[in-house]
């Protein structure tokens, strides 16, 4: 009699096991369906604080330009017209001063990057910021399709901290620089020949993980190369089924 109940003893413990394992198999799935959840809002928050931060960037460049810069220039109007030769310098200074300051508004809110394109838009950043310096710039740009001006302003930006941070700290003379189209999406590659870093050591502190963020955010991915000695390679990827959903920003 005793033999008799082993079976039914058995098949009892192997029921509840197989329950016990359904009912975390189901935790686990929660658990991950929230993490996905947390994780996705996560990327529309930083997502809307880059939209926010570049808004923010057009409204000051918009001021720079349209109130300081005007006030500059009939500043300017008002010395051309006391013609004394001793406010020369005064005139001169005050040029530069007019040029920089719509530099600076061009940067911050890049109209030619929406006016004529990333390509056109990169080599002016190249005019302003490498060349002055002596840094060369080899460049190639090889896509087709139209890009949502989103997805060029990421780029932009990317090109424009890479080349800040090329300047701060490379020591580069060569900068090579790359926009294609590959299998997988969109990539930007920069290069340059510079003294190169530890990128896990320093990265946080030049300013290179809020690129990384800034990608994220955009479903792209960023990564760094870089060793002592050996220069920095920078390469971006965004896949193609991002661009639509980058259109609507």
């Amino acid at each position: 009699m005793k033999n008799s109940n082993k079976p039914i003893e058995h098949s009892l413990e192997v029921d509840e096991l197989e329950g016990l394992l359904a009912q975390v198999q189901e935790q686990q799935r929660l658990l991950q369906q929230q993490l996905d959840y947390e994780h996705h809002a996560m990327l529309g928050l930083a997502k809307r604080l880059w939209v926010q931060q570049e808004q923010e960037r057009a409204y000051f460049a918009r001021e720079l330009h349209d109130d300081i810069g005007q006030q500059l220039i009939a500043l300017r109007a008002q010395i051309d017209s006391l013609q004394n030769p001793q406010l020369k310098q005064i005139q001169e200074g005050l040029l530069q001063v007019i040029e920089s300051t719509r530099n600076l508004s061009r940067i911050m809110h890049p109209t030619i990057l929406f006016d004529l394109g990333l390509e056109r838009a990169l080599a002016w950043l190249n005019r302003q910021l490498l060349q002055p310096t002596g840094v060369r710039l080899q460049s190639r740009y090889d896509v087709t399709i139209k890009l949502p001006n989103a997805v060029s302003l990421l780029l932009f930006r990317v090109a424009q901290e890479s080349f800040v941070n090329i300047l701060k700290h490379s020591q580069a003379n060569q900068v090579d620089t790359k926009i294609i189209e590959t299998s997988q999406g969109i990539a930007l590659k920069i290069k340059d020949d510079g003294i190169g870093f530890d990128a896990k050591a320093v990265a946080r502190g030049i300013g290179l993980q809020s690129l990384k963020d800034r990608a994220l955010a955009c479903g792209a991915t960023l990564n760094i190369k870089s060793k002592p000695q050996s220069g920095c390679e920078i390469s971006l990827l965004l896949p193609y089924q991002q661009l639509s959903e980058l259109a609507d920003l």
